[in-house]
C-alpha cells in the first residue's frame, strides 16, 4: 500500500474518466498525502511546497476559476438577475425611483464584493448578471459609467482587506510572502488587512465620489435589444441551485479550516 503508487492509480484513473488534468493532479496528491499519515492541511501545505515560484498562485486561481464556471453553469445569477428584474419592474417610474436606484447600486455592491470572498467567482459573473438588468438601468436613468465605478470597487476592495477567497492570494500569498521574502519577517498575516485599510479607504471615498457627484444626473439610453426587459425568468433546475449553494458553503467551510484555495475549490 504505498502511497506514491496509490496517489499514481488514482490519477491514472481520473485521467481515464477524462477528470480535468489539474484536478487529477491536486486530488491524487493530496489523497497520497493523506495515506502516507499527513493530516489534510499537512498534505496541501506538502503539495503546494513542492510547487514552485508563483505555481501555487496560478494553480489557486486555476482551481477558483472553475469553481466560478460550475457555479455560473448552475443558473443561480441567472435566477438573481430574473428576482430584481421581477420585484422592481413596473416600478421604475413611481416615486420612489431615487430609492429603487440606491437600492439597486447596494445590491450590485453586495453582490460584486461576494464574488470575491464569499462566492469566489471573481469576474465570471458579469456576463451573466448585468446584461439582464441592462433594461433595468435604462428604466432608472442609471448612468452606466456609474455601474462600471461600483462593480470595480466591488471587485477590488474585498480582496484588499479581507483574507479569503481571492483576498487571501493576494494578501497572503502575494503581499505577505514578498514581505518576508525581502527580509520583513516580523510582519504577521494579521497585519496585512490593516495596512491595506489606507488604500481602500481611498476606494471607498472615490465610490461615494462617483455615486453622489461625478455620474449621479440621469442618463437617457436608447432603446435597443439588450434594454428590453425580460417579465418571464427563463427555466431554471432547482436541483442545480441546491448543489450550487451546497458547493459554495462547503468551498468557503473548507478554505477556511485548511487554510488552502485549492483544496477549497
Amino acid at each position: 500500500m504505498n502511497p506514491v503508487v496509490i496517489s499514481v492509480c488514482i490519477m491514472l484513473l481520473l485521467a481515464l474518466m477524462r477528470v480535468n488534468v489539474v484536478v487529477a493532479l491536486t486530488f491524487s496528491a493530496i489523497v497520497g498525502g493523506v495515506v502516507s499519515g499527513m493530516s489534510l492541511t499537512e498534505a496541501v501545505g506538502a503539495f503546494e511546497g513542492g510547487l514552485g515560484g508563483g505555481a501555487t498562485i496560478a494553480l489557486s486561481y486555476a482551481m477558483l476559476g472553475t469553481f466560478a464556471v460550475a457555479i455560473s453553469k448552475s443558473g443561480i445569477t441567472d435566477l438573481l438577475a430574473q428576482s430584481v428584474i421581477k420585484r422592481i419592474h413596473g416600478k421604475e417610474s413611481s416615486a420612489g425611483t431615487t430609492g429603487l436606484k440606491y437600492a439597486v447600486l447596494v445590491a450590485l455592491i453586495l453582490v460584486t464584493m461576494s464574488s470575491q470572498n464569499v462566492i469566489p467567482v471573481h469576474i465570471a459573473f458579469i456576463p451573466i448578471l448585468i446584461p439582464p438588468l441592462l433594461g433595468v438601468f435604462a428604466k432608472l436613468k442609471l448612468d452606466r459609467r456609474l455601474v462600471a465605478c461600483v462593480l470595480t470597487f466591488g471587485l477590488v476592495t474585498p480582496y484588499m482587506v479581507l483574507p479569503v477567497g481571492f483576498g487571501g492570494i493576494f494578501l497572503n500569498n502575494i503581499l505577505l510572502k514578498n514581505l518576508h521574502d525581502n527580509g520583513l519577517e516580523s510582519v504577521t498575516a494579521a497585519q496585512v488587512p490593516m495596512a491595506m485599510l489606507l488604500p481602500a479607504a481611498g476606494m471607498i471615498t472615490g465610490l461615494l465620489l462617483a455615486i453622489f457627484f461625478s455620474y449621479r444626473k440621469p442618463r437617457e439610453y436608447a432603446e435597443t435589444e439588450l434594454t428590453q426587459i425580460d417579465e418571464e425568468p427563463s427555466h431554471i433546475n432547482k436541483k442545480n441551485i441546491v448543489i450550487a449553494l451546497a458547493g459554495i458553503v462547503a468551498a468557503l467551510a473548507v478554505q477556511l479550516t485548511s487554510g488552502s484555495m485549492i483544496i477549497g475549490a
